[in-house]
Order: C-alpha cells, then structure tokens, then sequence
C-alpha cells in the first residue's frame, strides 16, 4: 500500500504567493476527522456539561453553608463576622444597659495630682496586687490549686479592678466600665482636657506590664471544657478587658487626659510590641481551644492603640 505523496513545501528564503494556496474542498476535510465515530454535538454537548459543572462547583465553593458539602467547617459563617461580645454592657454582665456613661460613676477625684506620699503608697498598692495575682496564677498550675486561680475568669476580674484602681487616679473615675461605650463623648473628653493640672506620673508603666502580663496568663488557660455559657461569660470578660485597656492605652498616647499629659516614646514603643504580639497570640488561643466566631472582636484588638501609636 503507497502512502500519500509528500506535500511540496516551500524552499528556503523563499516567500509563499498566499494568493495560490489551494484551499481544502469537503472531501479533504473530512479526511483529516480522525475519529469519525465520535458526534460533534456530543463532544459540545459534554465541554458545555463541564463548563457549567464547573461554574457550579465555583459558586458552591463561595457559598457559606452548603447542607450536602461534607466540608462546611472549612467556610466561616456570615454570623461569625459579627459582634458577639455586648459592649453595652458591664464588664461583669451582660444586660444590655441603656447607656454606660462616665457621669453615672460620679467621679471624686477632680483632676487633683496625687502627692508624692499617696504617690508611694500607690506604687506600693499597685506592686502588692501584681505580686498577689502572679502567686495565685502559680499556685493556680499546679503547686496549690486550692489557693490558686480555680479559673480564666476570676484572674480577669482582679486584673480589671486594677485597671479600674489606676485609671482613677488619672481620670477620677472608680470604674472604667463607661470606656466600653463605642461613641465616647467629645464633651467629657474635652471636660478632661481642660483641667489645668495633670494626674499623670507614670501610671502607663502598670497599664502595659498588666497588658503584657495578660498575655501571658491568658495563654496558659484552657476554656475548652468549660460549659458553654461559662465559656462565652469568660471570653465576653477577656475582649472587654482587652477593649478597656485599648480605650485607655489611645487616650494616653493622645494626651486626652487632664492635663493632655501623654505617656512616653518609650512606654510607646513596648506598647506596640505588646499590642502586636496580643493580635497575633489571640486567633492561636481561641484555635487551640475550638473556639470559632470571634473575628469581630479579634479584629479590633488595640485597634485604636496601634492607630494612635501610628500618629
């Protein structure tokens, strides 16, 4: 059997007159079909199948709950960008409160400077409760358990009454419960700024070491077998600590304090670290507790702390 006869090609260097290119009849055509058993409109038929399978897979990948997809765990919910934790509410509730303002804590202290003596008992004071809170956070892992912390909870409840203890010496108000509040006041804040003498010596350096040392503590804690409404009444008190401190660490980096005293570059720049280190440390606590949900809060931790640190 002869083959087919070699087609003429062109010689080197020399151009193709296109002009007198023989076009390719219906015979020749279908000659070249390979495979002639197999259906044009079939093969159609099945790329546009594959295409829209394909589309369709695409958007089922996009959806946030699919029922038949045994991959669910893999999307994160709607609702899990949402705030979960009510800062409506005290920092040891959750009742919704109408409004949380400073005015309602009726401060004492009007803008008055401690005294070199009362400075001193305060270091003291403040000194004393981070020793106590460290001996009961050891005691708590193992060497007097009945001594110790029996929980994450009871750890940021004396923490925060700390919180509450130095922020009164520099704004005059026993409790900081009305920081939680998202639209804080300009009045209040300009009433604070207007106070010729400033209440400011130095406070920032406990706020920072209770924010690096909550890090530390927090770290250590499993709240994964805890019940379910224990477990979300602790987280709730963690975040509002955590905003608290925020709300407080920008209005000392502002100066919107009596007396617009701010803190120090150098108090600054640990803090930043510090701020840095919370936002990436928390998302690894909450996974390696199971926890899900919680990327609001996480997003705004010291949010307004790194902005004000950034100015």
């Amino acid at each position: 059997m002869s083959g087919p006869a070699t087609p003429l090609h062109a010689k080197p260097n020399e151009q193709i007159d296109l002009d007198n290119v023989r076009k390719l009849d219906k015979h020749d055509i279908d000659d070249l079909d390979l495979n002639p058993e197999l259906e044009g409109s079939a093969s159609i038929s099945n790329f546009e199948d594959d295409s829209l399978g394909h589309e369709n897979k695409a958007r089922s990948k996009r959806r946030m709950f699919d029922p038949a997809d045994n991959d669910t765990q893999m999307y994160d919910e709607i609702d899990d960008f949402q705030p979960r934790v009510s800062v409506d509410s005290p920092f040891s509730s959750g009742t919704v409160l109408n409004k949380l303002s400073k005015s309602s804590d009726a401060p004492v202290n009007s803008g008055r400077r401690l005294s070199l003596s009362q400075q001193s008992k305060f270091i003291l004071y403040c000194d004393d409760r981070l020793m106590e809170i460290q001996r009961k956070y050891v005691q708590s892992r193992g060497l007097n358990t009945q001594s110790g912390y029996s929980g994450l909870s009871p750890l940021l409840q004396d923490l925060k009454s700390l919180v509450d203890f130095i922020w009164y010496s520099i704004e005059g108000v026993p409790n900081t419960d009305y920081l939680l509040r998202g639209d804080s006041s300009v009045a209040e804040e300009s009433e604070s700024q207007a106070i010729d003498n400033s209440t400011y010596f130095g406070q920032s350096a406990y706020l920072i070491r209770i924010a690096d040392d909550l890090l530390d503590y927090v770290d250590k804690f499993d709240v994964r077998s805890l019940p379910t409404e224990q477990q979300t009444s602790t987280l709730s008190k963690l975040f509002k600590l955590l905003l608290i401190l925020d709300r407080v660490f920008a209005r000392l980096l502002t100066g919107r304090t009596p007396g617009g005293s701010k803190m120090t570059g150098t108090d600054a720049v640990r803090l930043t670290g510090i701020a840095e280190r919370t936002r990436t440390k928390m998302p690894r606590f909450l996974e390696h507790n199971d926890i899900h949900g919680y990327h609001y809060e996480v997003s705004k931790i010291y949010e307004e702390t790194l902005e004000s640190c950034g100015n």
